[in-house]
């Protein structure tokens, strides 16, 4: 279900940087050293010099419309500029609303960061996450297949199989790594191609984020939390923002969730339903909350499941392809 735009705020970042080359795994990236300086909001259309004629104007046009971004005091939007990993998961997080946190010390993120609250959001909401020295490198510039798996956290992705990028003249190029968020991002038209190419390891600039960020929200179902409630119900297609609970009101049935990305958790409360059946489904923790209910989880395809929290009577099935639960854990 489309749903419309919400009024949402991406605070505008107006940053003095310098820049120096810096070896990473991937090559050499610019390292940025922020110096932020004060922000004037400037919200209306007119208020930006440098973006007629852009082939992103419209987009930039409704996102400051609608107050979805920001421009800088020099009455700039800089739509070419590219984007950094910091700036990127505050773009999302604050765009869909993200509440949950955590704690992640990473080695080059500090308290003080300017940054600090909405990386630790990300990284809460698996959005995000580090590298294996413990950091997150938030000063890096965002590649486009970095983007396309952060981006792919924040939709919905049933019926959406294929490697439709794999046309693009310099697929080889994607990291294998990245190819199923590349494919996905790609066939739902969120980030497609230049002339035929892709540019798997370029940067993502603010005009390009704008576009993206824009029509995640115009055409994915965003709740903030939600409760099923009813037996029988099949709740789908669905970002939920916060937790899916499933209430006691559902009595001894069955409950059915397809293609919803959950970035909280699925509370089954109820402790009398006999089954939850899972399919295309992305969720941090799913959660069987009395320890004694015998409930059984059935995933038929697709599904990612950080933590599964158990009762010891509760049973997972698994019936179909692409099942990912990283953790099994018994209370």
């Amino acid at each position: 279900m489309k749903k419309s735009i919400k009024t949402l705020l991406i605070s505008g970042l107006c940053l003095n940087f310098a820049l120096s080359s810096t070896a990473y795994a991937d090559g050499i990236v610019d390292a940025i050293t922020y110096d932020e300086t004060s922000i004037t909001a400037l919200s209306t259309s007119s208020s930006f010099s440098d973006i007629s004629g852009h082939w992103a104007e419209s987009k930039i046009l409704e996102a400051i419309d609608l107050g979805i971004v920001s421009g800088y005091t020099d009455k700039t939007f800089r739509p070419d500029k590219q984007v950094t990993r910091a700036e990127f998961a505050t773009f999302l997080t604050n765009a869909i609303k993200v509440t949950s946190t955590t704690t992640q010390n990473f080695k080059d993120v500090q308290t003080d960061d300017w940054f600090y609250g909405q990386v630790q959001k990300s990284v809460a909401v698996g959005i995000f996450g580090g590298y294996t020295d413990n950091t997150f490198k938030p000063g890096n510039l965002i590649t486009r297949q970095e983007a396309a798996k952060a981006i792919s956290g924040t939709i919905t992705t049933a019926n959406i199989d294929g490697d439709g990028a794999i046309y693009m003249k310099d697929y080889s190029k994607v990291h294998d790594w990245a190819k199923p968020f590349v494919n996905v991002v790609f066939n739902k038209g969120y980030m497609m191609g230049y002339n035929g190419y892709y540019r798997p390891v370029d940067g993502l600039t603010r005009a390009e984020a704008v576009k993206i960020i824009y029509d995640i929200l115009d055409n994915e179902n965003i709740e903030y939390g939600f409760n099923i409630t009813n037996n029988g119900e099949s709740y789908e297609s669905a970002v939920v923002v916060g937790d899916l609970n499933i209430l006691s009101s559902v009595g001894s049935g069955t409950v059915y969730i397809n293609d919803v990305i959950v970035l909280g958790n699925i509370n089954i409360i109820a402790d009398k339903v006999s089954s939850v059946v899972l399919s295309d489904v992305k969720v941090r923790n799913v959660v069987v909350q009395n320890k004694l209910n015998p409930v059984k989880i059935t995933c038929s395809s697709n599904i990612n499941i950080e933590n599964a929290i158990l009762s010891a009577n509760a049973t997972i099935v698994k019936l179909g392809d692409n099942i990912q639960i990283k953790n099994t854990i018994i209370q």
